[in-house]
């Protein structure tokens, strides 16, 4: 359920330029990992945005 909001939040950002910084508080993470994901989706698409986990 958390990795399905995740990519909804990251998926809504890139497809409406939305604000980085809205979407990290929403997430609870930082702006840093927020670009990260967002680089992940965009190479990999939905399949890697759902597997990834902090360490």
């Amino acid at each position: 359920m958390k990795e399905q909001n995740k990519y909804e939040v990251i998926k809504e950002l890139v497809d409406h330029n939305g604000n980085k910084k809205h979407a990290a508080l929403k997430l609870g993470l930082s702006v840093r990992q927020v670009n990260r994901l967002i680089k992940k989706y965009k190479e990999k698409g939905k399949s890697r945005l759902c597997s990834w986990k902090p360490r």
